[in-house]
């Protein structure tokens, strides 16, 4: 909670719209602590998401990183990289969102309505210790022993979706 990063990523639904999912994330523990998707990307939709995230949170000093898209450039904004938010990035589409046939940006609601908590919540992390981004936001202690089991089971879903969602045209 002393480091929050955002970013803006866009995925095309299935009727040909492109939509703009703002996340802002803690920057320690990885753990999504807000999200929006919008027609376009705002550094309006980034400043609500930090109000919220400060209201829900209240953290006593927070440095914000982002790096120098069109919706960060100001004079009030530090850029920097945020590769971290930029994996999040990756994962969101490539685990949760392309696996899924999205029709319309309903859909897209829906499915990073159950995306973000299995994420924050569900989903054990190497680089965390084996926690869940909020079970380290949270300072729970790090319990790799405990989610052996857990890694493996994530590594062979993985790699039966990966089957699953192979390009058939190669």
């Amino acid at each position: 909670n002393e480091v929050w990063c955002a970013d803006v990523t866009i995925f095309k639904t299935e009727d040909n719209i492109k939509h703009y999912i703002h996340v802002l994330m803690d920057h320690y523990s990885k753990k999504v602590i807000g999200y929006s998707v919008e027609n376009s990307s705002s550094g309006k939709a980034t400043r609500f998401l930090l109000q919220e995230a400060y209201n829900l949170h209240r953290p006593k000093q927070t440095l914000f990183l982002t790096d120098s898209g069109s919706e960060n450039v100001n004079k009030k904004v530090a850029l920097f990289s945020n590769s971290m938010i930029e994996a999040f990035n990756k994962v969101l589409k490539h685990q949760f969102l392309y696996p899924k046939n999205i029709k319309n940006r309903v859909g897209l609601e829906k499915v990073m309505t159950e995306t973000i908590p299995i994420y924050n919540n569900e989903r054990p992390q190497w680089q965390l210790g084996g926690n869940t981004p909020n079970e380290t936001f949270n300072s729970v202690p790090f319990s790799f022993n405990n989610r052996t089991k857990e890694f493996k089971d994530q590594k062979a879903l993985r790699i039966i979706k990966n089957k699953e969602n192979s390009c058939k045209k190669c």
